[in-house]
């Protein structure tokens, strides 16, 4: 699906840019990952992603997390990952 954000950007474009962010500045690209989740975790929720696929990178970024010393967002995408769980669960009971 490619958006066209009238602004020139589209979806190849930004994920060149997230690419190359993440090879030229990886603190920064980790740190827009976590804003980007943390802005709205209901789209994460809402995702059709396999839920492999989200904890694998929810753990990711806590892995990183830790290493750096940044509890606080550690705590928070627990509170995500734990959110993704109940949300199949959910999911589930609406069989």
């Amino acid at each position: 699906m490619e958006n066209n954000y009238g602004n020139g950007f589209n979806d190849d474009f930004i994920k060149s840019l997230l690419l190359t962010l993440e090879q030229t500045d990886f603190a920064e690209f980790m740190n827009l990952s976590y804003a980007v989740m943390m802005h709205n975790p209901s789209q994460i929720l809402k995702r059709k992603d396999a839920m492999e696929s989200k904890v694998k990178a929810i753990d990711g970024l806590i892995k990183y997390f830790e290493e750096v010393e940044e509890y606080e967002k550690c705590t928070n995408l627990q509170k995500l990952k734990q959110l993704l769980f109940l949300n199949t669960s959910d999911d589930k009971d609406n069989i």
